[in-house]
């Protein structure tokens, strides 16, 4: 015995089962998409659930879903934190208001809808953030901020296969690969800071399991992108970083080291800025007070004339 909402749930059921499990046909996978998106499910996952192309999901998210400003502002806070700056300080950058970024997200006191960010503010709010453009605008519907930092030498990204069972053989060929177009030894990889010979050695023997530490040092100090060391782990292939060419064995340290700098750069660059607008706030105070004080001093004293006595009224 079964009930006719039983029926019409288990029915709902396996067709969300066989949307899954078959390949859609694009308008089959943009309906599945505006359902998600409706739902509040973030583009990249909508992305991955629907195999479409993540420009057309952006456009459906624009077109179907309302744009979460408070989201926006609470990344930009986040963000502002990261950089080392209050909303004081931001404002005084120029880019935009400390009224502007307060306000940003906070419902209005008549009970109106929130304001959306115009293009030219979303654009300021990119540069104030450092993000790259159109970052602002993705954010309110759910996807995730591009920093710029992350973009320099920006290459595709490695394929892992997260279902796949651990492939040890497949990692060790990489890495016996990599070390060769590096013309850098075992030993020569444990010095500057990578996994030890006893490590590499021990991959998937004895039960021995890979850490997520090994993995990310194998991707630091073999100039790979993160993730290709789990990537190759799960049967595919690792991305070299920058340019396909066999580099000096001292580059891999001094990358890593210039990846921070960058960082540590472009926060002091910001901070410097705010110093020079506070030399600027500071000197114009120090002439207004200049004024004032030159308008409170002392006043020039009265000249007091005495009467001159005539000869004729002396007499």
């Amino acid at each position: 015995m079964y009930y006719p909402w039983e029926r019409g749930t288990t029915d709902r059921l396996d067709q969300e089962a066989t949307i899954t499990a078959a390949p859609l046909d694009e308008d089959a996978a943009t309906d599945l998409a505006r359902t998600l998106l409706s739902e509040g499910h973030p583009i990249d996952e909508v992305v991955a659930r629907t195999g479409l192309d993540q420009n057309h999901v952006e456009m459906l998210a624009s077109s179907s879903v309302k744009p979460d400003v408070a989201r926006l502002a609470q990344y930009i806070n986040d963000r502002l934190r990261e950089l080392g700056m209050s909303q004081l300080e931001a404002s005084k950058l120029g880019l935009v208001s400390r009224s502007s970024l307060n306000l940003l997200g906070k419902a209005k006191k008549d009970g109106k809808e929130l304001r959306v960010p115009g293009r030219a503010m979303l654009s300021k709010l990119d540069e104030l953030c450092s993000w790259e453009p159109g970052s602002a605008h993705d954010i309110m519907f759910g996807a995730q901020p591009v920093p710029r930092e992350t973009q320099v030498g920006k290459r595709p990204r490695p394929v892992i296969n997260p279902d796949a069972d651990d492939d040890f053989d497949n990692l060790g060929v990489w890495i016996e690969k990599r070390l060769l177009e590096l013309q850098m030894t075992k030993s020569r990889l444990a010095a500057i800071g990578g996994p030890g010979r006893t490590t590499l050695a021990t991959l998937g023997k004895r039960g021995y399991q890979t850490s997520p530490e090994t993995l990310e040092r194998l991707d630091t100090h073999l100039m790979w992108e993160p993730g290709s060391a789990l990537a190759t782990l799960k049967g595919g292939t690792p991305v070299n970083r920058r340019i396909e060419i066999k580099p000096h064995p001292a580059l891999v340290p001094v990358t890593s080291v210039i990846d921070k700098l960058k960082v540590l750069k472009s926060r002091a660059e910001r901070q410097q800025l705010t110093i020079d607008q506070q030399i600027k706030d500071i000197d114009q105070a120090l002439s207004q007070a200049y004024l004032v004080v030159e308008d409170l001093g002392t006043p020039r004293p009265f000249q007091i004339t005495t009467p001159t006595t005539t000869s004729s009224s002396s007499s």
